[in-house]
């Protein structure tokens, strides 16, 4: 009977023991906590994939994106050094549609492919096989324009490019962007321009280009979003590289974009 009674107490301790509370709130806690972090996860996926730009809502996509990313500082860094650029918050579809070139690495290994001296350099086309794959992804977009008075073609800007054939509302290209060069006009030079492209410069604008130069036929026409705040040196020296009838550098230089916190 004693051989009985205590296997029943060894048994009552094992079933016990098996039930006891105390770990199985952590266990349940745990997994749940786990499966909550896997469908955080997985949601970040699916808004990741479909936040993509579409033709029909460039505009506000763009807006958005700008708000969501406020960064305004981005570098180029190329092997004949960087090149610090401000993107101004007056133009945020532009703004946003640059940082999201770099943020979804399409602007990875990027050249300039087009330099002209005392003119400009234009970057942004790519044969890297990473690039043109994730390009193949997007689906092909124009940037409406943002052009504004104030914010003008002098040396350092930063535009975008353009198509000029069946472009009536001067709408941007997808990629391709622009480094101002120029060189200072004087009076005459800036009446010239005025004559020869049938536009005004306003007084304030004249005292810029005659004063740090620039390519005043641009404005009104290609959007300025941003400005070169240190290394136009290097800009000078890319502009200056051995280049092919095309003007397509001999030698690639080669970007890599990266935003600045």
């Amino acid at each position: 009977m004693k051989t009985v009674l205590a296997f029943l107490t060894i048994l009552h301790i094992i079933l016990l023991s098996s039930c006891n509370p105390s770990s199985r709130p952590n266990e349940v806690a745990k997994s749940e906590k786990q499966e909550t972090e896997s469908v955080k996860k997985v949601k970040k996926k699916i808004e990741k994939k479909v936040r993509k730009p579409h033709s029909g809502n460039i505009k506000q996509f763009f807006t958005d994106y700008a708000e969501e990313h406020p960064s305004n500082m981005v570098r180029l860094k190329t092997r004949m050094g960087d090149i610090d650029i401000k993107l101004y918050d007056e133009t945020p579809i532009h703004r946003g549609n640059f940082l999201y070139n770099i943020n979804e690495e399409l602007y990875h290994q990027t050249i300039f492919y087009r330099v002209v001296p005392d003119f400009m350099i234009q970057g942004g086309n790519s044969d890297n096989d990473k690039t043109l794959e994730k390009r193949e992804e997007e689906e092909a977009y124009y940037i409406p324009n943002e052009c504004q008075p104030h914010l003008i073609h002098k040396r350092g800007a930063v535009a975008m490019a353009m198509s000029y054939d069946d472009n009536p509302k001067k709408k941007s290209a997808q990629y391709s962007y622009y480094i101002v060069i120029g060189t200072p006009l004087g009076e005459g030079g800036l009446d010239a321009v005025e004559e020869e492209y049938g536009i005004s410069i306003p007084p304030a604008n004249r005292k810029i280009y005659s004063s740090i130069g620039g390519t005043p036929h641009l404005d009104g026409v290609h959007t300025v979003f941003g400005e070169v705040v240190n290394g136009m040196d290097v800009v000078v020296a890319i502009s200056n590289e051995k280049r092919d009838s095309g003007n397509w550098p001999i030698n690639d230089v080669v970007i890599e974009c990266e935003i600045i916190e």
